[in-house]
């Protein structure tokens, strides 16, 4: 899939842009804090880990993973990241991906992100399904992924390690054209 420009939203408190080298250290330090990693499958990324996200808007690769920062509107510090970790022209889907620094919960920023972005792939790149998976343990993402319009399909028991531990996940999605269009 082709992305011709990036999602434009309307949040008070942020915006999205490409990542930039600069985001990749803070990047990794929120990620690696047990109250972000608790509920999530990420294994304790280095910066060398997430380097590989930068310039993915740019790739030509129909599959390349996108990510994009969510940066302040102030000061335009770095505060988290929104995309897609997998994409798949053929079945016109994605899977979602989000994180947010501690300090930036609670404030409708996940919602508006997700939300963007999943409005971005129907109407830009005709993406027909984005899906989600969750750590079953994740109540914030859950309640996030259903503001958006998520319908959770069904759980995935033992889908994949979490830092060494079969760990369940629930499959949502969000299909264009039915009832989970957002």
């Amino acid at each position: 899939m082709k992305f011709q420009s990036l999602p434009i939203t309307d949040h008070p408190l942020v915006y999205l842009r490409p990542l930039r080298e600069t985001d990749i250290e803070p990047w990794s330090q929120y990620l690696n804090r047990p109250e972000v990693y608790e509920h999530t499958s990420w294994n304790h990324p280095s910066p060398r880990d997430l380097s590989s996200y930068l310039g993915n808007e740019i790739v030509n690769d129909p599959s390349a993973r996108l990510r994009m920062a969510i940066s302040a509107r102030e000061g335009d510090q770095f505060v988290g990241t929104v995309g897609f970790h997998t994409l798949s022209e053929q079945n016109r889907s994605a899977e979602l991906a989000y994180d947010l620094h501690p300090a930036m919960w609670h404030k409708g920023i996940a919602t508006a992100m997700a939300t963007a972005v999943v409005v971005w792939a129907h109407e830009e790149t005709e993406t027909v399904r984005v899906q989600a998976t969750v750590l079953q343990s994740n109540a914030s993402s859950i309640r996030v992924l259903e503001r958006v319009g998520f319908i959770r399909e069904g759980l995935l028991r033992s889908y994949r390690f979490v830092r060494g531990i079969p760990s369940n996940f629930y499959m949502y999605a969000h299909v264009s054209g039915t009832r989970g269009d957002a």
